[in-house]
């Protein structure tokens, strides 16, 4: 090889060694990361627990509300099935 070639291929060598060392680097920080760490801030955990005991809080009126409602269907009904049928 002449050195004009070798001069030429470590000039390429060390352009990808410097292009590609941070995206390896970004990897190895995720691979070594811990993974029970976790990316979401307390702060939002707290508030979406707010929000899901808030829903819960709504889901139970309205069963509440659907109960009353087929009770109160029921009591209507109930009447029809009493009389009897005419001839």
């Amino acid at each position: 090889m002449r050195p004009e070639d070798v001069v030429a291929l470590m000039a390429v060598i060390a352009g990808v060694f410097f292009t590609t060392r941070p995206l390896v680097a970004a990897l190895s920080r995720r691979i070594a990361r811990d993974p029970s760490a976790s990316a979401v801030p307390d702060g939002a955990v707290d508030d979406l627990r707010a929000e899901v005991d808030e829903a819960r809080g709504r889901i139970a009126s309205l069963e509440e509300r659907v109960d009353f409602a087929e009770r109160m269907l029921a009591k209507q009904r109930e009447p029809d099935r009493l009389v009897p049928p005419r001839n």
